[in-house]
């Protein structure tokens, strides 16, 4: 009798063993797959503000100067990771169109600060796609950073445009747009989380094998 007892304390002990293992296993693949995966940048951004070059009009002039009063759009003209960005001061960084090579790359082209993150953009191809006295639009090819506490993004391939126009010799403004298209992401998340859940059901299985042959 007294080894059928045991027998059946030590049959408990590893039951009870196999089931604290099992639940620590699944809680571990689950808290390590609810962590924060790197992802890639979307959504686009929008500034304004005014600006100087070394001309007269933008036929005669190669560069902007200084870029001044510049901030983020309003919000109907951020979306995805830029949402909720709306007023913050930009700084904006002076180049050269003409030649579109002599300023590239540039890093950064432009940076901000909202809600503790940093956001900006490294200018890495420039184009000129038309030029007249009175107005100017440019392209460009780079990619987009945000960073911060907490912040998970990847560096993340992006397109810029601006726009710049004039009235008068004395008044220069602008508009430029930063786009960042959805990309693919790693599925890091998931994985781990199929890990901890394969896991657990090996503990499953083991428990069932050792109560089928009476351990």
């Amino acid at each position: 009798m007294d080894a059928i007892l045991g027998n059946n304390r030590k049959m408990k002990t590893t039951i009870i063993s196999l089931k604290t293992t099992s639940i620590i296993l699944a809680i571990t693949g689950f808290a390590v797959s609810v962590q924060a995966v790197p992802t890639q940048i979307t959504g686009t951004i929008s500034f304004s503000g005014t600006s100087s070059i070394n001309g007269a009009s933008f036929l005669e002039a190669t560069r902007f100067t200084l870029f001044q009063d510049v901030f983020v759009g309003a919000p109907s003209a951020l979306s995805g990771d830029y949402i909720g960005t709306s007023g913050a001061p930009v700084t904006l960084m002076p180049f050269i169109w003409a030649p579109p090579t002599a300023s590239t790359p540039l890093n950064p082209l432009w940076t901000f600060a909202s809600s503790g993150n940093v956001y900006s953009f490294d200018l890495n191809a420039l184009h000129v796609d038309f030029v007249s006295p009175t107005g100017l639009l440019l392209s460009g090819l780079g990619s987009a950073y945000i960073t911060g506490p907490g912040v998970e993004k990847l560096r993340t391939s992006g397109y810029w445009n601006f726009s710049a126009q004039t009235l008068d010799v004395a008044t220069f403004t602008f508009s430029s747009t930063t786009t960042s298209p959805a990309q693919e992401t790693p599925d890091g998340g998931l994985t781990v989380a199929m890990l901890g859940v394969s896991i657990f059901g090996l503990c499953l299985v083991g428990r069932k094998q050792m109560i089928s042959k009476g351990l």
